[in-house]
């Protein structure tokens, strides 16, 4: 088994996010290939949120993810961040969802390249939990 392309795992990420979004209940839409904006938009009690996804495989376990790729100056003003760990095994993604305030805190500049590092995510956003989307960006800081 090998890893996909950069591009195939992005969009793979963005299927996988927009199809739990709908199972959850959320009116979730994708934007076109290539389109300016955001990845997705969700609307919650009638307002619309945009959503940026970032996608990273894995073969054998989440360790191997070293960084979620973030350009902050053209992409930093979307409502949330959803950062997707995807088991390629069982193509399984784990999802991450932050709030815009909170993406910002976890994102680092280094050799003119923006990241949000894995571990910094994992503090900040509880595995699998929707609830800063379905609660309009107010989180309570996770225990």
């Amino acid at each position: 088994m090998q890893k996909l392309s950069h591009q195939q795992s992005g969009n793979l990420g963005e299927v996988l996010a927009l199809a739990k979004l709908n199972s959850l209940g959320i009116a979730a839409y994708a934007s076109p290939d290539g389109a300016p904006g955001h990845d997705l938009i969700a609307i919650v009690d009638g307002t619309a949120h945009s959503i940026e996804v970032k996608t990273r495989q894995f073969l054998k376990r989440p360790t191997e993810i070293s960084r979620w790729p973030v350009d902050m100056s053209t992409k930093g003003d979307a409502d949330f961040f959803l950062f997707v760990e995807l088991d390629l095994r069982t193509l399984s993604p784990t999802f991450y969802l932050l709030t815009n305030d909170q993406a910002h805190a976890t994102h680092r500049v280094s050799n003119g390249l923006g990241n949000c590092y894995p571990s910094h995510v994992r503090k900040a956003a509880v595995a699998n939990d929707f609830t800063p989307l379905l609660t309009e960006g107010e989180l309570q800081a996770p225990a």
